[in-house]
């Protein structure tokens, strides 16, 4: 049977990281997270980066600080985009390298997957729905930031959820945590089934 390759894809905070892991375990998969990969191509592209916005970016130790390059990126779309452009291919990589280390189902969770390579990668995607007040709620606990900042970021992420229906299945997480632990035991039967059996969208 074909493997599984599973692009989980939704908004900041949207509860992406729990459900993608509660998948992978439910499907004995290999769990890729594409934003940890993010960070190593922060450290591997380092120099180049620096080179784009300046070594004001730099911490204590020479590191890039992400909160000072985040603030950056974050109000100024332009420069998002120059950070994707420099970031995403060492990203893109690294993720086909781990699919092709296995022979196991995979799933990848990855915010940004419509901006990139890696939705080409996936035999399935994912769209993991959450109410707007709830996810600014845990962006402000989790990132400790301002409710102004938190919808800041939404804006910047528009085109995640406008191309929502691109995905093959859409959850709502606006429920409690039980709830995501039921809809990821549906899919793993799901994902068991033969795929000439499936229909295109399905809605949880």
């Amino acid at each position: 049977m074909e493997r599984n390759i599973i692009g989980v894809y939704g908004l900041i905070c949207s509860g992406k990281s729990s459900f993608s892991k509660m998948l992978a375990e439910e499907m004995s998969a290999l769990y890729i997270d594409a934003d940890s990969i993010g960070h190593e191509a922060l450290i591997n592209n380092k120099d180049n980066i620096v080179k784009e916005f300046s070594a004001e970016i730099l911490d204590e130790n020479n590191n890039i600080d992400r909160k000072k390059l985040g603030s950056i990126v974050f109000s100024n779309l332009k420069k998002l985009k120059r950070l994707e452009e420099l970031n995403y291919p060492y990203i893109e990589n690294r993720v086909k390298q781990l699919i092709d280390s296995t022979d196991k189902n995979v799933v990848i969770e990855a915010a940004l997957i419509m901006r990139s390579k890696i939705r080409f990668m996936c035999t399935s995607l994912i769209y993991v729905n959450a109410r707007t007040s709830d996810i600014i709620s845990r962006m402000k606990k989790s990132r400790n930031i301002s409710e102004h900042e938190a919808r800041k970021r939404l804006k910047m992420q528009r085109d995640v959820k406008n191309n929502k229906l691109n995905a093959d299945i859409l959850i709502n997480n606006m429920k409690d945590y039980n709830n995501l632990i039921i809809i990821s035991k549906k899919l793993g039967r799901h994902y068991g089934v033969k795929s000439k059996y499936r229909r295109k969208r399905h809605f949880y």
